[in-house]
C-alpha cells in the first residue's frame, strides 16, 4: 500500500459535479468516474476502489441501491454519500446500510478532503488484518492436518467449512492488493511477494508462455492458466521443488481462484497502457496543432491553452489560464456565439478584423439536460490569408475594370461629344437665350451622367473608403450594377452581333444592412460571369423578391450551364473553366461577400440549360433615410476660404462656385503658394486638392496642422481614396473629403458642415 496511491471511484449522473470531484481529488488519488450505478458496478471489479463517492439522487439506480450493492460486492469499501436535498430519513438510511459519511452540496473542498482522509484511515485500519494472512494460512494447514485425524464426519465437515472460510479470507486479502495494480511489472512483483510471504512458497512467477520443466502432476508445483473472456493472458507458476513441500489441494484451489483476479488485473493493466498511449497521442496532437485550441469554463474564463495559442496571442499557459476569454476575443462576437450555442447550435464561427485577424470556431460542451458546461475555441491566425485575399481581390477588380474599360470609354466619349458640341454651338449662338438655356441643360445632364459613372467605378474599385454597414436599397444596387456593366453588354451586341436581352423583374423589398460597394462588386461578378456564359447570346433575367425575412436576388442566364462536378466547385478560389482568360476568383469573392453579410449564395445549373445564381440577404426592418445630410446647420455662414488646386480650370470653377454662395475666396495655384498665403486667423477654412504636382494635399495639410492646430481643412479629389487613407484623415483632423466633380450645392453644404464642426 505504501507504493500505490489510494483509489477513489466518483459516481454522479451530472458531468459538472462528477468532473469537479475528479479534478479536486486527482492530485492525491487515483480517480475513476461513472455516470450511473450500472457503470459503477462494472467498474468495481476492474478498478477495486478504496472509496466510492456517490450522489444519492440518480436515475435508474439511486445512491441507496448502489450503496447496498457495493457493500454486497465488497463490504470493506468505504462509501461517502453526497446530496443537495436529501431528507434526514434518507441520510439515516444511508448510514444504516454502511455509508461512512455524507456531504451536503455545496460543500467546501476542505470538508471533502477531510472526509476522504478519515475514510481512508478507517479502511487502512480494516486492512491491517492483511498481516494476519500468514496466520490464516497456518490455521488452514492446521485444520487440513486435523481433518486427516478426525474420524467423525460432522467434525470433518466443520473443518472443511473452516478451511473454506480461511481460504476465502486469504484470497480476499491478496486480491485487494493486486487488482488495483496497473503496471505489469509492479503487478508481478506484488503477487509473487504476497504469495511467498503469506504461503511460504519457494518460487512464484507470472509467465506469458507455458512454463518449461514444471510437470503438471508434480505435487510440489502448480500451474494455473490466467484467462478471461477474451483469451489466455499468461500463467501463474508456483514451484516448491527446492524445499520439497507439497502444495495442498486447497492451496491449488486457492491459486485457481486467485488466477481469476489476476486475469482482471492483467486486463486492466493492458487497458491502462492503451489509455495512456491514447492520452499521449491526443496530447501530442493538441500540442502540435497549428491552430490555437482553448478550453473555456462556463464563467468564460480560460481553462486550457496549447502551444499554438501561446504563439498566436503571445501569452504562456501560466499567464493565460484563468483570464476572461473576452480579453483575447471581441466580447460582442463571443457572447453572440455563446448565445447561439446555448440555444442548441453545435458550433458557431466568426472572424475578427483587428490585428491579428483571427478565424474563431466555438464548439459547445452540453450536459445531460442541455445546459452549457463549457466551450472549446479553435482559433486560426488569418492575417496573412487576409492580406493575400485583399491582393487577389484587387487583381480581380482590375481584371473586371479591364473588361469594362472599352465600354466606359465609349460612354465618356458620347458624354464629351454632347458637352463639346453644345459648348461650341453656344459660343456661335450666344445671343439666342432660349438655345443657350436648352444647351446648358444638355451639358449639365451629360456632366451629371459622367459624375455618376465615375462614382460607380470608384465604388467598384474601392477608391472611396470602405463604408460601414448601412441600410441598403437592394433594387438600387441592382440598377447601379446594370449601369456599370451596360457598356460591356452593349459592346457585345454592337461588336459581336449577339442577340442579348436583359429582363428586369424588381419586386418591392425591404432594406438590408450591408456595404453598397461590396454588394455592387458581388453583382458585377455575377453579371459578367453570366455574360461570359452566353457566347452565342441569350437572355439575362434579374429578379428581386422578399421571402419571409430575406431578400433574394436571382441572376439567371440561358448560357452553356455547368456539369455537376463544376457546380460543386464553382465557388472554390482559383477554380475556373475559362482557362487563362479566367482567374477563378470572381465567384469565390462573391460567395465570401455574401457570407460576410450573413447571407448565402447558391447556384443551380445543368449542361445546356443555363445557370441560376440566388443571393439571399437578411432584411433589417430599417428604412433608408433621405434628405439633407446630418450635421448641416439651419443657418448659413459665410467663410473666408483658401482654395488650393494646381489645375487652373478646376481652381477657377471652385472659386466661382464659392463666391456665388457668398464666401470670400483666395485662390492658390499650388501647395507652396497656398502655404505662403496662409496665416493663422486669416482664413476660416482651407479647401485643398489631394493630387497635385510638387506638393500634394496631404503635405499641405500636414504643414498647416504644424502651424495651426485649429484650422478647418476640407479635401477634394478626383482620384478617390483608399481604405487605409481613413486613418490619415483622422490623424490630420480632416472630417470630410469631396469627390470631383462636385456641384455648387454639395460644395456649400460641405463648407457649412465643416464650419459647424467643433
Amino acid at each position: 500500500m505504501s507504493t500505490t496511491r489510494a483509489r477513489v471511484l466518483v459516481v454522479d449522473d451530472e458531468l459538472g459535479p462528477r468532473e469537479s470531484l475528479r479534478m479536486l481529488l486527482k492530485p492525491a488519488y487515483d480517480i475513476e468516474t461513472a455516470d450511473n450505478g450500472h457503470v459503477a458496478l462494472e467498474t468495481l471489479g476492474r478498478f477495486r476502489p478504496d472509496i466510492v463517492i456517490m450522489d444519492i439522487k440518480m436515475p435508474e439506480m439511486d445512491g441507496l441501491e448502489l450503496l447496498r450493492r457495493v457493500k454486497q460486492t465488497d463490504g470493506t469499501i468505504e462509501v461517502v454519500m453526497i446530496t443537495a436535498y436529501a431528507s434526514l430519513e434518507t441520510v439515516k438510511h444511508a448510514l444504516t446500510h454502511g455509508a461512512f459519511e455524507y456531504l451536503i452540496k455545496p460543500f467546501p473542498r476542505q470538508d471533502l478532503e477531510d472526509v476522504v482522509r478519515r475514510a481512508l484511515l478507517r479502511r487502512q485500519a480494516d486492512l491491517g488484518a492483511r498481516s494476519q494472512v500468514s496466520k490464516l494460512v497456518e490455521e488452514m494447514r492446521h485444520l487440513s492436518g486435523k481433518t486427516r485425524e478426525l474420524e467423525e464426519a460432522a467434525r470433518r465437515e466443520a473443518a472443511e467449512q473452516s478451511l473454506r472460510v480461511t481460504q476465502l479470507s486469504i484470497l480476499r486479502e491478496i486480491s485487494r492488493t493486486i487488482v488495483g495494480q496497473l503496471e505489469p511489472r509492479e503487478l508481478a512483483t506484488v503477487i509473487t511477494e504476497q504469495l511467498r510471504a503469506a504461503l511460504g512458497y519457494d518460487r512464484v512467477t507470472i509467465a506469458s508462455e507455458g512454463p518449461l520443466g514444471v510437470e503438471g502432476a508434480d505435487p510440489r508445483a502448480a500451474v494455473c492458466a490466467i484467462r478471461d473472456a477474451q483469451g489466455l493472458l499468461g500463467h501463474l507458476v508456483v514451484d516448491n521443488r527446492a524445499s520439497g513441500r507439497a502444495i495442498d489441494p486447497y492451496e491449488r484451489e486457492l491459486l485457481e481462484m486467485l488466477s481469476e483476479y489476476l486475469a482482471i488485473a492483467l486486463r486492466n493493466s493492458r487497458l491502462y497502457g492503451e489509455i495512456n498511449d491514447t492520452k499521449r497521442s491526443l496530447e501530442k496532437l493538441i500540442d502540435s496543432a497549428g491552430d490555437a485550441i482553448i478550453s473555456v469554463r462556463p464563467n468564460d474564463r480560460i481553462d486550457g491553452w496549447n502551444p499554438a495559442a501561446e504563439r498566436i496571442f503571445g501569452l504562456s499557459g501560466m499567464q493565460a489560464l484563468g483570464l476572461p476569454i473576452t480579453d483575447l476575443l471581441p466580447a460582442a462576437e463571443y457572447f453572440d456565439a455563446k448565445r447561439r450555442l446555448e440555444e442548441g447550435a453545435p458550433m458557431h464561427a466568426f472572424e475578427t478584423t483587428a490585428a491579428p485577424a483571427l478565424a474563431v470556431t466555438l464548439s459547445a460542451l452540453h450536459g445531460r439536460l442541455g445546459e452549457l458546461e463549457g466551450l472549446i475555441a479553435i482559433v486560426r491566425d488569418i492575417t496573412t490569408q487576409r492580406e493575400v485575399e485583399q491582393q487577389l481581390q484587387q487583381s480581380e477588380k482590375l481584371t473586371a475594370l479591364g473588361h469594362l474599360a472599352g465600354g466606359i470609354a465609349h460612354d465618356f466619349n458620347n458624354l464629351l461629344q454632347a458637352i463639346l458640341g453644345y459648348a461650341q454651338l453656344m459660343r456661335q449662338k450666344s445671343q439666342d437665350v432660349e438655345f443657350v438655356d436648352r444647351s446648358l441643360k444638355v451639358v449639365e445632364a451629360a456632366a451629371l451622367d459622367g459624375t455618376e459613372t465615375v462614382r460607380r467605378i470608384q465604388t467598384f474599385a474601392r477608391l472611396r473608403p470602405e463604408e460601414e454597414f448601412v441600410a441598403v436599397d437592394v433594387n438600387k444596387i441592382v440598377q447601379d450594377t446594370i449601369a456599370l456593366t451596360r457598356p460591356r453588354w452593349e459592346e457585345k451586341i454592337a461588336h459581336d452581333s449577339l442577340p442579348l436581352e436583359l429582363r428586369l423583374d424588381l419586386g418591392t423589398v425591404g432594406p438590408i444592412r450591408g456595404r453598397p460597394a461590396r454588394l455592387t462588386e458581388l453583382l458585377t461578378n455575377l453579371f459578367l460571369n453570366a455574360l461570359d456564359a452566353m457566347p452565342d447570346g441569350g437572355t439575362l433575367t434579374i429578379a428581386t423578391r422578399k421571402e419571409r425575412d430575406d431578400v433574394t436576388i436571382m441572376v439567371k442566364d440561358t448560357g452553356v450551364g455547368m456539369t455537376e462536378q463544376v457546380r460543386k466547385r464553382v465557388f472554390e478560389p482559383f477554380f475556373s473553366t475559362k482557362g487563362e482568360a479566367g482567374s477563378g476568383l470572381g465567384l469565390s469573392m462573391a460567395y465570401s461577400i455574401a457570407r460576410r453579410h450573413d447571407g448565402d449564395l447558391s447556384v443551380e445549373s445543368e449542361p445546356g440549360r443555363g445557370a441560376t445564381f440566388t443571393l439571399r440577404l437578411p432584411i433589417t426592418g430599417e428604412r433608408t433615410e433621405t434628405g439633407a445630410p446630418l450635421g448641416v446647420p439651419l443657418v448659413r455662414r459665410q467663410a473666408r476660404v483658401l482654395v488650393v488646386d494646381d489645375d487652373p480650370k478646376v481652381l477657377s470653377a471652385l472659386c466661382e462656385m464659392l463666391k456665388s454662395a457668398g464666401h470670400t475666396v483666395t485662390p492658390a495655384p499650388s501647395g507652396a503658394v497656398g502655404l505662403a498665403a496662409y496665416a493663422p486667423g486669416r482664413f476660416d477654412m482651407v479647401l485643398t486638392n489631394l493630387g497635385m504636382a510638387g506638393m500634394n494635399g496631404w503635405q499641405v495639410a500636414e504643414r498647416l496642422r504644424a502651424a495651426d492646430r485649429g484650422v478647418r481643412i476640407l479635401f477634394i479629389t478626383g482620384w478617390g481614396l483608399r481604405q487605409e487613407d481613413k486613418s490619415r484623415l483622422a490623424v490630420l483632423g480632416v472630417r470630410r473629403c469631396l469627390y470631383k466633380p462636385v456641384q455648387p450645392s454639395e460644395l456649400d453644404a460641405a463648407i457649412q458642415e465643416t464650419l459647424a464642426s467643433p
